[in-house]
């Protein structure tokens, strides 16, 4: 399949279809908790719909980003501006950079990275991005780490048993895989 140019632009209440499709893969490759669409929902109208928000409306801020034309998405990426639970500081915070898999050859998710740069370069407040992910774990790595200045790190403590893979490039040593009970 050929990829459109890898330039994000801003979603619009006609892509929310295609938004939710990709979301719904994101999910499933790698979500880590039970879905609630409701709260999907809410984020999703606050992104596409500011112009519903009251002014006094303290609640989240969010923008999307998309590649693709409308009615078939390539690529999403989800930010929203935040600050953490100590501190007034706003940041924008990554909720998501999705590639549908049909076009994970393109550059795609550099663009989408590019774009939250760009806008915290236009909104002037950091950016939090990373990944939590359960499949191409390393590649992702390796991507964001020749983009962007690596902080931390995730960990999971399972309640229940699954399979775990230490990425190769974070650990130093071939993947090897963990049950965690």
């Amino acid at each position: 399949m050929t990829a459109t140019p890898s330039v994000v632009r801003k979603a619009t209440p006609f892509d929310a279809p295609e938004i939710w499709r990709l979301f719904l893969q994101t999910h499933r490759e790698n979500g880590l908790f039970s879905l609630a669409p409701q709260k999907v929902t809410s984020f999703m109208d606050r992104a596409l719909h500011p112009e519903r928000i009251p002014l006094n409306d303290l609640g989240p801020r969010a923008q999307i980003g998309v590649i693709g034309p409308q009615g078939k998405l390539e690529a999403v990426v989800f930010v929203l501006v935040s600050s953490f639970w100590y501190s007034d500081d706003m940041h924008l915070e990554e909720l998501l950079v999705y590639v549908d898999p049909e076009y994970r050859k393109s550059r795609h998710a550099v663009a989408c990275i590019g774009w939250m740069k760009g806008l915290s370069d236009s909104l002037q407040i950091p950016l939090i991005t990373g990944i939590i992910s359960k499949e191409r774990t390393a590649a992702k790595i390796r991507l964001y780490d020749r983009m962007l200045p690596r902080i931390g790190a995730f960990y999971l403590y399972p309640k229940d048993d699954m399979e775990l893979v230490k990425p190769e490039t974070v650990m130093g040593e071939p993947p090897r895989k963990l049950k965690v009970a």
